[in-house]
């Protein structure tokens, strides 16, 4: 067996049902987001719950960053597992403010432990006009943005997100996708982020895993997968200089000049490239 590497995620997992079984074996990163990509029914969910510990898998392992989690004399339960889970639906408690519901996921951390803090989280996801509201004086986005922060309030060491924008039309998506795209540059932790929308992915992802019928079919960088599905690629890229009409970009060691962009140096932007037919 091989020695895990502390800078990854291992994650190995049967689970058999009457119609279904999914069997994986992964080595994913431990910073940045990793995309579970595939259509309804291929196992997503199942190994996002099995990661949380929901969902029992006899004979599994997981190691999140050199710690067991599960394995033959381990399993850690779901309520000891250090991480944040946001669901499909937002989840947040109705008859608690916006404030209270962040609180409490801040409160379950002692505080000489907590890795992410309030003010920050509340700056990074906007926060701070809604405070004072009721979650049904949200709208779908807003809702979800105070569930993301209410997760990431808890500290957690890995942050699970099942397809957290299906329930929300067009605008909803564009208003929360800037939001989530700053997960790259605000966290230091693992995202594991499930979907079948090729939009999101190409957005949001770093790493991208392909589930067919419970099994990995294609795991590796998302531009090369998203690449390889035809998909149109993301790509993150960082202001270097603004020279005279022009934006000079760095793309993973590459330069790229493009007409001026409203940018300063430093910033980081998301960009799309297309194929033309």
């Amino acid at each position: 067996m091989n020695t895990p590497n502390p800078n990854q995620i291992a994650a190995r997992f049967r689970v058999v049902r009457e119609n279904f079984t999914l069997d994986v074996d992964l080595h994913l990163p431990d910073r940045g987001i990793t995309a579970l990509f595939g259509p309804s029914g291929c196992g997503k969910t199942t190994l996002l719950r099995a990661i949380a510990g929901l969902e029992r898998a006899p004979g599994g392992r997981l190691v999140v960053s050199g710690e067991p989690w599960q394995d033959a004399r381990v399993f850690v339960p779901p309520h000891r597992r250090a991480l944040g889970y946001v669901f499909q639906e937002t989840s947040l408690f109705p008859h608690l403010s916006v404030r209270r519901n962040l609180e409490y996921g801040m409160k379950r951390v002692p505080e000489n432990e907590r890795t992410l803090h309030w003010d920050e989280v509340i700056d990074w996801l906007g926060l701070t006009p809604l405070i004072r509201q009721q979650p049904h004086q949200l709208s779908g986005g807003q809702r979800q943005r105070v569930a993301v922060g209410r997760a990431l309030l808890s500290s957690p060491r890995l942050l699970l997100m099942d397809e957290p924008l299906a329930a929300l039309d067009a605008g909803a998506r564009a208003e929360i996708l800037p939001y989530l795209d700053q997960l790259h540059q605000k966290l230091s932790i693992p995202v594991l982020y499930v979907s079948h929308s090729a939009e999101e992915v190409a957005w949001l992802a770093d790493h991208l895993v392909c589930l067919e019928a419970g099994r990995v079919v294609w795991q590796g960088k998302a531009a090369d997968g998203l690449t390889r599905l035809g998909v149109t690629a993301e790509h993150s890229a960082r202001v270097v200089a603004q020279e005279e009409g022009w934006t000079v970009l760095d793309i993973e060691g590459q330069t790229l000049r493009l007409p001026w962009l409203e940018a300063k140096p430093g910033d980081s932007l998301r960009l799309r490239f297309e194929k033309n037919a």
